[in-house]
């Protein structure tokens, strides 16, 4: 069998399609997340979850919900980190790197009313995602 590699800027094609797929997969996941993987809106905090990061995840992929939904910004708060992050006008999902461990996260601010919600999921970092603000 003949076998053919090619080189771009030192990758080979076969992992730059591996990576394009990485990123293709987090994208579907982050439209189809279940509703359970939920942030309400809750501008006062009373609704908030748990996010547990553990080894091998060492990451947190937020997405607005409807998805896709790149109109408008979303604000995340972090109740333990006291931390906000926020996914952009212009993305539907954005990836906190390295958060704490173990946090409760609230779904806190919106621009745009159509924002129902913001899915999350607890993934390893595949480096390439829009990172929140």
């Amino acid at each position: 069998m003949l076998h053919t590699t090619l080189k771009f800027a030192g990758r080979t094609s076969r992992g730059k399609i591996a990576g394009g797929l990485v990123v293709a997969a987090l994208s579907l996941l982050a439209t189809a997340l279940p509703a359970a993987a939920q942030l309400a809106f809750s501008p006062d905090c009373r609704n908030h979850q748990p996010i547990a990061v553990a080894p091998p995840q060492d990451a947190i992929l937020f997405t607005k919900q409807p998805a896709p939904h790149p109109n408008g910004t979303a604000s995340i708060f972090a109740i333990n980190g006291l931390d906000t992050y926020v996914i952009p006008q212009g993305a539907n999902s954005c990836i906190v790197a390295a958060p704490h461990a173990n946090d409760d996260y609230c779904f806190i601010a919106r621009n745009d009313n159509t924002i129902d919600g913001v899915g999350f999921a607890a993934i390893r970092n595949p480096g390439g995602l829009t990172a929140c603000q």
